[in-house]
C-alpha cells in the first residue's frame, strides 16, 4: 500500500512562511509537445551550463517537436516547490531531486518507473555501466543519474612547492597529511579552504574518509538501527576530521563563510587545497589552469577496511513524474527527451563542459587544455574500486543534515566525535 503523500514528503512543507517562485521560460509559439524541467538552480545557464546546453540541443534538433522548459529555483526552493506541488498534481513531468528525498516520492506513488525506459534502449543501459542500480526499490527504476560525480580534494601545485611539500598521492598517509597541513599553515596559506554557512554543499572529500571506514560494509546495520552511528568504526574517523582541525588545515573564518567563499580562497591562491567534485573544473581551469592537482584524499592506517577506494558516484537523480505517463504525447517526449540526455551526443557536450556524464561511450575524452578534469581522469587510472553511492547520499533527509551538522561540529570544535554520531543516532531514531 502506497504511504499517505501529506504524511510521507508533505510535513513542514506548508508551514514554510514563503516559497521561492518557480520561474519557467516562456512557452515556444509552436505545436510542440512541451515539457517541464524541474532544475535546482535559479538560473540554468550560468550554475549548470553544460544542462542548460543539453536542453538547447535538444530543442534545436527537435524543433516543431518537442520542447523541455526549465523550471527554476535555488536548491532550498526548488525542493519545497517540488513537494508542495506533490500536493495538488503539478509536478513537472521531469525533475532534478535530492537522492535522501527521491524515496519518499517513490514510495508515495509519484515517480514513473523507467524500468520500460531502459529495456527499450539497451545502448542507455550498457552505457550508465550499472550506475543506475543507486535509484532503484522495490517500486522500480525511479530515477536515473543526473550526472556522475567525481569527489576529492582539488590542490594548486605553485602553492605546494612554494611551501617544499611534495604533491599528495595514492599512498599519502593520514600523518603524512598532517604534517603536509602543517608546513602548508607554516608558509603563510590556507591548508584547506572550506565554509560551513551550507555544510550541505562543502563536504564532498569526507565522503573519501566515511568510505575507507566501511561505510559501505556496514550502512545498512547503520539504516536499520542494527549498528549505531556511534561506533569505534566512525569515531576513528570523525577523530581525524576533529585532528585535521587541530593541525590548522582551515580557515579561521571557517564558521562565518560559505562554499563559494572557500572556493574563492582557492581560485585566487590563498588555499592550498579544496574539496569539491567536477562541477568545479572549468572554473579551476580558468583561474589556475595547468597548477592544479586532484586527489583521492589520505588512507588511514588504523582503519581495518579497504583504502583503495575511489568516489566516481551517480549525482543525485532525475525522476519522472508517475502523471507523465496519462498523457501518451507527455510520455513520448520525456522518452525522446531522456533518450537525448544519456545518449553520445549529451556525454559529449558533458565532457566538453567538465563534467563527467553518467554514461561511458567510446571516443570521448577531455582536451588537453581541461587541466582539472584530466587530473581527475589522471587519478582514476588507479583501476580502484568505488561506492555504489556517496556515503551522505545513502542517508534520509533527517540524518544526512545531522551527518553535516556533526562533521561540521566536530570540525569547529563544538562537538566530540562522540558526541556528534550521538546526534546522528538521535536524528535515526527520530524518524
Amino acid at each position: 500500500m502506497k504511504k499517505n503523500l501529506v504524511s510521507v514528503i508533505v510535513t513542514g512543507a506548508l508551514a514554510a512562511s514563503t516559497v521561492a517562485t518557480m520561474t519557467a521560460a516562456p512557452a515556444f509559439a509552436d505545436d510542440a509537445v512541451t515539457i517541464k524541467f524541474g532544475i535546482h538552480v535559479a538560473n540554468p545557464a550560468e550554475q549548470e551550463p553544460v544542462t542548460n546546453s543539453i536542453v538547447e540541443t535538444f530543442n534545436k534538433e527537435n524543433e516543431g517537436k518537442y520542447k523541455v522548459e526549465f523550471v527554476a529555483s535555488d536548491t532550498e526552493s526548488h525542493s519545497k516547490n517540488m513537494k508542495l506541488a506533490a500536493t495538488d498534481g503539478t509536478l513537472p513531468e521531469i525533475f532534478w531531486i535530492d537522492a535522501s528525498e527521491a524515496p519518499e516520492y517513490s514510495d508515495a506513488g509519484l515517480l514513473l518507473d523507467l524500468s520500460d525506459f531502459l529495456n527499450q534502449n539497451a545502448d542507455i543501459k550498457t552505457a550508465l555501466n550499472g550506475m543506475e542500480a543507486a535509484f532503484s526499490d522495490d517500486n522500480g527504476q525511479y530515477g536515473l543519474p543526473y550526472q556522475c560525480n567525481v569527489q576529492g580534494f582539488f590542490y594548486n601545485k605553485e602553492l605546494f612547492d612554494k611551501a617544499g611539500v611534495e604533491y599528495p598521492t595514492d599512498d599519502t598517509t593520514y600523518d603524512q597529511f598532517i604534517d603536509m597541513i602543517k608546513k602548508l599553515k607554516e608558509s603563510g596559506v590556507t591548508p584547506l579552504a572550506i565554509g560551513s554557512k551550507n555544510s550541505g554543499f562543502a563536504m564532498w572529500e569526507f565522503n573519501e574518509f566515511l568510505s575507507r571506514y566501511g561505510w559501505a560494509e556496514n550502512i545498512d546495520k547503520y539504516k536499520s538501527g542494527e549498528t549505531p552511528f556511534n561506533n569505534d568504526d566512525l569515531a576513528a574517523c570523525f577523530d581525524k576530521v576533529s585532528g585535521i582541525a587541530e593541525a590548522g588545515a582551515f580557515p579561521d573564518n571557517m564558521a562565518t563563510i560559505e562554499y563559494f567563499d572557500a572556493k574563492q580562497l582557492f581560485d585566487n591562491g590563498s588555499a592550498a587545497m579544496f574539496g569539491t567534485g567536477q562541477w568545479d573544473c572549468a572554473e579551476f581551469d580558468e583561474n589556475l589552469g595547468d597548477k592544479v592537482g586532484f586527489w583521492w584524499g589520505p588512507k588511514f592506517e588504523d582503519s581495518a577496511y579497504d583504502q583503495n577506494i575511489d568516489m566516481k558516484v551517480p549525482s543525485a537523480p532525475i525522476v519522472v513524474s508517475a502523471a507523465a505517463a496519462d498523457d501518451d504525447k507527455k510520455l513520448e517526449a520525456v522518452y525522446e527527451f531522456l533518450k537525448f540526455y544519456y545518449g553520445k551526443e549529451a556525454a559529449g557536450i558533458s565532457y566538453a563542459g567538465s563534467i563527467f556524464p553518467s554514461t561511458n561511450y567510446d571516443g570521448l575524452s577531455a582536451s588537453d587544455s581541461q587541466y582539472a578534469m584530466n587530473s581527475m581522469i589522471t587519478a582514476l587510472g588507479n583501476g580502484w574500486k568505488t561506492p555504489s553511492a556517496a556515503p551522505d547520499q545513502t542517508l534520509s533527509a533527517a540524518v544526512q543534515e545531522q551527518l553535516y551538522d556533526s562533521l561540521f561540529g566536530v570540525m569547529q570544535g563544538t562537538y566530540s566525535s562522540a558526541d556528534a554520531l550521538d546526534k546522528m543516532d538521535q536524528a535515526k531514531a527520530n524518524e
